[in-house]
């Protein structure tokens, strides 16, 4: 893996800053006004707003898990946070919240130039907005560093980003967190677990309660870790680490995978996959409950999305910057599994 920076990494872009910045900002409004129009239309509850409500209690001095019951986070993601539980109302924290992440997702789509930013109408994203997920915000990540400090809210999903560019931001932010809330809660972990059994979240795919499962679980899965043929590169080690962590098996999971197109051609490709996703899931409803439907949702998108991705990242060269004292202890490896630096370093 690359060495952790300690901010952004300059890199070529496909597109000028000026427009990149005004491209994502446009992006973001969108989706932070999908958010809020879908939360005033209807009373799904929103991913941000349980946490909001549980920062929001820490801040105060009560018990997090009182006050938002069920919640599946663990206490270190209740303290990152808190910068949103200092907006005022849920509503408002939704709203601002998208537009940071949203607008910051585009902006590392956009890396790659302006045919990836295709990725941003995907069916994830939009569930994304519209549920308001943490998912926009942590692969922004891949290309702003110091948005890192935000994976340890979901480090199931954190890590992924952490493993393709680890930095010091997450790092760092993930011990401040963790040490934090020992220091607030010592039994911390006790309370979490009896909040994950009330809200019915567990790990398999059994279809009772909520369901957390690593698509490398589900059929075709396990081909996904061909993809560490091409360890050296940032999206290969995305692509298998997000494989390999439960998630909630929801379209909006798929967010990151969007990170690993490098053309138009193959963003199109993979933003119909997923919209086939969408239709053979509403085509196969209605579903006895929600654990049912992530689960078919999971395998859909395992076979249609990930083997597809793994297929992108095979087409490219095992190339990529490594610490130099690694590259030193990896000499002995053959050079068809030991990749080589990239051309232009």
């Amino acid at each position: 893996m690359k060495r952790l920076t300690l901010g952004i990494v300059a890199r070529p872009m496909g597109a000028r800053l000026t427009s990149r910045v005004g491209l994502s900002l446009a992006c973001g409004l969108l989706a932070a006004q999908l958010s809020y129009l879908r939360a005033a239309s209807e009373s799904r509850p929103r991913d941000l707003a349980a946490l909001w409500i549980a920062a929001r209690a820490l801040l105060s001095g009560h018990d997090p898990y009182t006050a938002s019951p069920g919640l599946l986070y663990p206490l270190p993601s209740v303290i990152a946070a808190t910068p949103f539980a200092l907006v005022p109302s849920a509503s408002l924290a939704c709203w601002l919240f998208m537009l940071v992440g949203a607008s910051a997702f585009a902006y590392a789509l956009l890396e790659h130039g302006r045919g990836t930013l295709l990725g941003f109408v995907a069916p994830g994203m939009l569930f994304a907005a519209e549920v308001v997920q943490w998912t926009p915000l942590h692969a922004s990540a891949y290309a702003l560093a110091p948005l890192g400090v935000f994976l340890i809210v979901k480090p199931h999903t954190g890590f992924p980003i952490f493993a393709a560019k680890p930095s010091w931001w997450a790092f760092g932010a993930g011990v401040v967190c963790v040490l934090a809330a020992f220091a607030i809660d010592p039994a911390w972990l006790t309370h979490w677990r009896a909040s994950l059994a009330l809200g019915g979240g567990h790990l398999g795919t059994a279809t009772t309660g909520f369901p957390y499962a690593a698509p490398v679980l589900l059929p075709g899965g396990v081909l996904v870790l061909v993809a560490l043929l091409r360890w050296r590169r940032p999206e290969a080690r995305l692509l298998v680490a997000l494989a390999c962590v439960p998630q909630s098996l929801y379209l909006y999971d798929t967010v990151p995978l969007f990170l690993i197109p490098r053309t138009f051609r193959e963003s199109a490709l993979l933003v119909v996959l997923s919209y086939a996703v969408l239709y053979l899931m509403l085509r196969g409803g209605p579903y006895p409950d929600m654990a049912h439907q992530a689960v078919a949702s999971g395998r859909l998108y395992t076979l249609l999305l990930y083997l597809p991705a793994t297929l992108m990242v095979l087409r490219r060269s095992n190339e990529g910057a490594l610490p130099a004292w690694l590259e030193v202890r990896l000499s002995w490896l053959p050079a068809w599994l030991r990749g080589r630096e990239p051309l232009s370093a």
